[in-house]
């Protein structure tokens, strides 16, 4: 039996569905953008903040050396037999340390894993300097020591300091 048009069904045609469909897929978007950003704020926010520490904790441990070499070398960088981090006996030991993404490691030697650490590297300068009145012609009495950490080579934090040799019996 044949209907008369004004009996039939009051149900969605297909234009309907795929047009509810597509107002559906649109408003789902509108919802979660703000949460994937919010993600990828946190996981930004975590790699500043563990850049931050990483570099203080490298700057911390450069002060705690002494100004002066033990064997009396006044040059940048480590001297023979400084071979690793645990080996360096004064400031200037640290001139031209790095770590490379995947190897950044703490005081006592552990590597630095989890998320926020993935493609973070640190690096180190330490130059001698001679301040504005400062006589050249006697050893330099300030260091400047620079940590910079990077992710996937682009700066994220830069501590500088200016260390000071403390004159004897000061």
């Amino acid at each position: 039996m044949i209907r008369p048009h004004h009996e039939r069904g009051r149900g969605f045609t297909l234009a309907e569905a795929l047009l509810a469909a597509a107002i559906l897929a649109l408003a789902i978007t509108a919802i979660t953008m703000p949460f994937a950003a919010g993600a990828a704020n946190e996981q930004v926010d975590g790699r500043q903040t563990l850049a931050v520490a990483l570099a203080q904790e490298m700057m911390e441990e450069i002060l705690a050396k002494p100004f002066d070499d033990p064997q009396g070398a006044s040059s940048p960088g480590p001297e023979t037999g400084e071979t690793s981090r645990n080996r360096f006996d004064n400031v200037d030991d640290y001139h031209g340390y790095t770590e490379t993404p995947g190897h950044i490691a703490d005081g006592s030697g552990t590597v630095i894993t989890g998320p926020a650490a993935a493609g973070l590297s640190r690096h180190v300068t330490a130059q001698y300097v001679y301040v504005t009145g400062q006589s050249t012609s006697g050893p330099a009495t300030f260091i400047r020591v620079t940590v910079e950490v990077r992710h996937n080579n682009t700066p994220v934090v830069t501590l500088t300091r200016l260390v000071y040799k403390m004159p004897p019996g000061a």
